[in-house]
């Protein structure tokens, strides 16, 4: 009897949702589309690999139902101003949020 060992590597990989979007299966084939042709839901993204510190884009099809939990995490970028240090900064935040727990990048650096 052999013992057949799996090697399981876990990459800790974190998608950001930067948008998702209708659009068609070959819209980036220069084409001209009928009316009737059917619009799919389409998930943009960055990938954030926290071993290698990687970040990467990407896109995916996804269900109309994905579409919708996606879009409640979908990230718009915002400027927030410190009350710390006085500075303003961007950052990635949901729709409604209000920024308190975002880090201040040059509040950081001083301690």
């Amino acid at each position: 009897m052999s013992i057949k060992w799996l090697l399981v590597v876990t990459i800790h990989m974190t998608k950001f949702t930067i948008g998702v979007y209708k659009t068609f299966k070959n819209a980036g084939n220069k084409r001209f589309h009928k009316k009737e042709t059917k619009k799919y839901w389409r998930h943009y993204f960055i990938e954030d690999e926290y071993d290698d510190g990687d970040v990467t884009f990407g896109t995916e099809w996804v269900s109309a139902f994905k579409a919708i939990l996606l879009k409640r995490k979908q990230l718009y970028k915002k400027q927030i101003y410190c009350t710390e240090c006085e500075n303003l900064f961007e950052s990635y935040l949901t729709k409604n949020g209000k920024g308190e727990d975002a880090l201040c990048p040059y509040c950081d650096d001083d301690e």
